[in-house]
């Protein structure tokens, strides 16, 4: 469903005319040096935006009050919305230098705002804010050209959610998944649609989400985007997933109807919940969600396969989501201290729990990690279980491709109702997409 103003295009409105140098005017801008940030002598009062649902909001005021019984003379207001008004009401704030002094980010909007001069660099503000307890690995997910914008609240990897109810019932053993590779997958996958007479499909369309698609192209020794956020994907190396993508659709993958279906459809009416699927691509940290929706199935967490010779799995962490603190935050020492509390307080980890992805500070995530229900261990265990194939992550999502993941989706369905070849397809997505960034630059 499209709506009169997509949230790219009212990022780049509401940032149209709007220089670097104004949008840091108010507050701190990135030359200013560690030193010269300090804690004010008189009573503060903080903004923190964020989106979520009621019991986030619920959790996150419980940290707030928490925070101010330690720190009498900070006071911080909370401001919150839904996913999509979130960001609508974001962009709009900073265009008009009125932003929150913290604020929750996402992975595909952090470095458009890191670009434009409108988040902090942290690093400047280390005095007050500990990173110590998060890996290099992870932090680096947080950072524009090296600088870093955004801090990891939670970590997840993606992997391959199975349904072992359904590999139970039709009598077929769980992969290897330390060794599997993308053929072995379809195969699987036929091998199950075959088993229960075409009831249940082996697994969903690949690559309609960027996430993917980033994962197949390291494994193959590329990458989606540059550092510089240009588009630098071969499209040879995209044509073979969606030639994948095609050759299982209707032979262990919906077809293209239902997998039209599918893009669109609610977590409880997704074919992985109603048993109707055996495997599906989410990150780890959705297996909570997934788990609630379908209370008497089973499910387990596997790596993604690989490429036919191994000689790179792809894996890297992402963020859940991140906090920054805007440059034209007037109160950054005070706001670091509020991202130090929300980052390695054991008292807020206990509070906030695995609402916002598991804790990306392993200390934090000990001071929890024996009260975690069953999916949320099952998460924490499989991001141990990978940390040893975990390597940089991916350059951050340039402005100009936020939506990525609806163009992905539209070129998947124009391969599998073959209105485009996999090599048409991937050729016209990437000039597309590369199209979406320069103009954005």
């Amino acid at each position: 469903m499209s709506t009169p103003f997509s949230r790219r295009s009212l990022l780049g409105g509401a940032f149209a005319g709007l220089s670097m140098a104004g949008l840091a005017a108010c507050g701190v801008n990135n030359d200013t040096a560690a030193g010269d940030i300090a804690l004010s002598d008189e009573d503060v009062t903080l903004r923190l935006t964020w989106w979520g649902s009621d019991a986030r909001h619920e959790a996150t005021q419980k940290v707030i009050d928490a925070f101010h019984q330690e720190n009498p003379k900070i006071t911080v207001k909370g401001e919150f919305a839904d996913w999509t008004g979130y960001w609508d009401r974001l962009a709009t704030t900073f265009a008009a230098n009125d932003a929150a002094d913290v604020v929750q980010m996402d992975e595909l909007y952090l470095r458009t705002y890191a670009d434009r001069g409108s988040l902090l660099d942290l690093t400047k503000t280390k005095e007050f804010l500990d990173t110590s307890g998060i890996d290099a690995v992870t932090l680096a997910a947080g950072q524009a050209g090296g600088t870093q914008y955004g801090l990891p609240i939670g970590k997840g990897a993606l992997s391959v959610v199975t349904n072992k109810t359904v590999f139970d019932k039709y009598g077929i053993d769980l992969p290897d998944d330390s060794s599997w590779t993308w053929e072995d997958f379809a195969q699987l996958s036929s091998d199950i649609a075959k088993a229960s007479d075409g009831d249940v499909v082996g697994a969903g369309a690949l690559g309609t989400e960027a996430a993917l698609i980033t994962i197949f192209a390291r494994q193959h020794g590329g990458t989606l985007f540059d550092d510089s956020g240009k588009v630098v994907l071969d499209p040879d190396v995209l044509a073979q997933l969606w030639e994948l993508t095609l050759k299982m659709a209707g032979d262990g993958a919906p077809s293209a109807e239902s997998s039209a279906e599918q893009l669109t459809a609610t977590l409880n009416q997704t074919w992985l919940v109603l048993g109707k699927q055996a495997m599906n691509f989410n990150y780890n940290t959705q297996i909570s969600a997934l788990q609630a929706a379908a209370k008497d199935t089973e499910f387990v967490l596997l790596q993604l396969p690989r490429s036919a010779d191994g000689s790179s799995p792809g894996f890297y962490y992402k963020p859940s989501m991140y906090w920054s603190i805007s440059s034209g935050s007037e109160h950054p020492a005070e706001a670091a201290k509020f991202v130090d509390y929300l980052t390695n307080s054991p008292e807020a980890a206990k509070i906030i729990g695995t609402d916002r992805g598991i804790p990306a500070n392993a200390q934090t995530l000990e001071a929890i990690r024996s009260s975690l229900d069953a999916p949320s261990e099952q998460a924490a265990a499989f991001n141990d279980k990978v940390a040893s194939l975990v390597t940089d992550p991916p350059a951050l999502t340039p402005a100009g491709a936020s939506d990525i993941n609806n163009l992905t989706g539209r070129y998947v369905q124009e391969v599998l109702f073959k209105r485009q070849t996999p090599a048409e397809a991937a050729k016209k997505y990437l000039e597309e997409l590369t199209s979406a960034v320069d103009s954005a630059s």
